[in-house]
């Protein structure tokens, strides 16, 4: 096993001779696109509202999204005058018929406000990309599950420029994948996890009224995934606990930053559109500092800080008084971690526990 002198050692001498990995920030505004901007974010992304699809909603609500094409066109602005690139999610996980003339028109109103690049889930959606704008650089979002270098290796060939892997690799596979590839790799290192592989969830995500009253009750959840379930007895019935058996909760990779530098990455990706600003430019900030002592090989300032920030950060005001070392650590909610547990399986610290009965006491912007 490597030391945490020799992961620096190793990602300085193999990390695409030490090319920094570029840092991929969320946004749902023009605030949040000036906070994470100045935070330190390298690339930003963001979903925009198709006006004639504002009422279909799979995985994400219109809150998460910019809402007019004017403000787009005020992010893109702000984020090339300070050498920043802005990509848009077309990450539709199909197409149909009726679909195609309002994304046609949404791809030429982003493309007309000069967004850099189109996130897309569909090869449906890449032909309309290429037909409209055949320059413009695509990513192929993690809907189309790319988990092998055969995989990548054949959305390259279809004109992807960039591929954002699974969240479930390990950084073995990862690092396999990305030494191979001709294409940009990006990976997850910050955010909410998904309990499938992406593009092949079945779970109604919004507008289901039992859904809306259990986000109610435990505040700062989105998903259904990421709720208690009732278990039960199979023989009697009898309901044993409420658990989150799904097991879709945010996760952290700060100790993991290292490895997936000497892993040849080129781009980091922050999860979040649905997050307040001031969520998107802490967590910016958080993994800036730390790319950027990684990429200066200052070793023990770089776990000095990640031991503080453990210990002192609270990234969201959704959390309260929890700290990542309560949220992430103490449950082993770390990305790429061997085994990814779920989190009722490890207890908290009474400290711990307590905090979290205050969750709900937490001050939003």
């Amino acid at each position: 096993m490597l030391n945490e002198t020799s992961i620096f050692e190793v990602s300085k001498r193999e990390s695409d001779k030490g090319k920094t990995p570029k840092l991929l920030s969320p946004i749902r505004s023009y605030e949040g696109a000036v906070r994470v901007v100045n935070a330190g974010a390298d690339e930003l992304y963001c979903g925009v509202i198709v006006p004639e699809m504002r009422d279909f909603v799979l995985y994400r609500g219109p809150k998460t999204d910019i809402p007019t094409y004017n403000e787009l066109g005020q992010v893109v602005r702000y984020a090339h005058d300070h050498h920043v690139s802005v990509g848009v999610t077309v990450n539709n996980p199909f197409m149909t018929e009726k679909m195609e003339v309002p994304l046609r028109k949404h791809i030429r109103a982003c493309v007309e406000q000069g967004v850099d690049a189109f996130i897309v889930g569909d090869i449906g959606v890449l032909s309309i990309v290429k037909d409209i704008a055949p320059n413009i650089k695509t990513w192929a979002s993690t809907y189309l599950a790319s988990t092998n270098f055969e995989t990548v290796d054949f959305l390259s060939e279809l004109g992807f420029n960039r591929v954002i892997l699974e969240r479930q690799l390990t950084i073995n596979e990862i690092t396999e994948i990305a030494h191979k590839s001709k294409i940009e790799i990006e990976v997850f290192i910050h955010g909410a996890g998904c309990s499938n592989i992406n593009g092949k969830c079945y779970l109604f995500h919004f507008d289901y009224p039992p859904l809306a009253q259990a986000r109610n009750r435990i505040r700062g959840l989105h998903s259904p995934c990421m709720l208690p379930f009732k278990v039960c007895d199979a023989s009697d019935e009898k309901i044993l606990d409420d658990l989150p058996v799904m097991d879709a909760f945010t996760g952290c990779s700060i100790c993991k930053l290292p490895e997936l530098v000497r892993a040849g990455v080129s781009n980091f990706k922050i999860v979040g559109r649905d997050d307040w600003p001031i969520v998107q430019e802490n967590t910016t900030r958080m993994y800036r500092e730390l790319i950027d002592l990684i990429m200066s090989d200052h070793t023990e300032a770089f776990w000095k800080r990640v031991n503080e920030l453990k210990t002192h950060f609270m990234i969201s005001p959704s959390l309260s008084l929890l700290t990542l070392d309560d949220y992430y650590c103490q449950q082993e909610r770390c990305f790429y971690s061997p085994l990814f547990h779920t989190p009722y399986r490890i207890p908290s610290s009474w400290c711990t526990w307590t905090k979290m009965q205050f969750k709900k006491l937490a001050v939003v912007e």
